[in-house]
């Protein structure tokens, strides 16, 4: 049976942070309501995120991610838990991974999926991804592991598309002639960013081999190395 890795997580933390760009993501209004709520508040180079993370979590109903980032830290024991709570979610739809890891990555036996089966994998990972908080979390765990100033998160949308592009040429997994306009924006649910990365990550796409679905996430992770 064939086995896939998948690396999923890093598409959630270009979403948010080309989300949390915009003033819609942090205005002073906001701040007032979650004040006078007794919510948290955030300060420092990723507060932006957190907020976001924090209040999508809220409106989703999930308390346990809205614990794990109200102190504005993610350790690797609330990562692992995330993951946990996800690798469980999918089992009991009957979709079993070899592993789940705490930065998001995973990998699991797909054999020959009907078309029936990857769509309902794809709606079962969406409500995993929910109920577990991996959506709302991994993405900011990951973040603040390899970027805990804030030097790569303090970028435009534009600066985000060109240093990916570059990154993906520097790593030959695309032609000299690709450039950041070939990069989709991401939109408000990023479904279009992640068609865009399954070229480089889904098995008989345009741009799959086995090591550009790892230079895509390096890329995505931190487009400098």
């Amino acid at each position: 049976m064939k086995r896939v890795l998948t690396q999923r997580m890093t598409i959630a933390a270009l979403t948010v942070v080309m989300m949390c760009s915009s003033a819609a993501c942090s205005g002073p209004s906001s701040n007032t309501a979650e004040q006078s709520k007794g919510e948290p508040t955030f300060s420092g180079p990723w507060a932006e995120d957190f907020r976001w993370s924090y209040n999508q979590a809220h409106e989703n109903g999930n308390t346990f991610a809205q614990d794990v980032l109200r102190d504005e830290r993610i350790t690797e024991a609330e990562a692992t838990e995330v993951a946990n709570r996800y690798q469980s979610c999918m089992a009991d739809a009957g979709f079993v991974f070899d592993y789940v890891n705490p930065d998001g990555s995973s990998q699991m036996q797909t054999g020959n999926m009907s078309d029936a089966e990857q769509q309902r994998f794809h709606e079962q990972d969406i409500i995993c991804s929910k109920q577990s908080g991996q959506i709302f979390i991994t993405h900011l765990y990951n973040a603040l592991v390899q970027d805990p100033d804030g030097e790569l998160r303090n970028r435009t949308a534009e600066e985000i598309r060109q240093d990916l592009a570059e990154c993906l040429k520097r790593k030959g997994m695309v032609g000299p002639e690709f450039t950041a306009e070939d990069v989709p924006i991401v939109d408000a649910d990023g479904e279009e960013y992640a068609q865009f990365g399954q070229q480089f990550t889904n098995p008989g796409s345009k741009y799959y081999s086995e090591q550009n679905s790892e230079s895509w996430v390096q890329c995505n992770n931190d487009p400098r190395k």
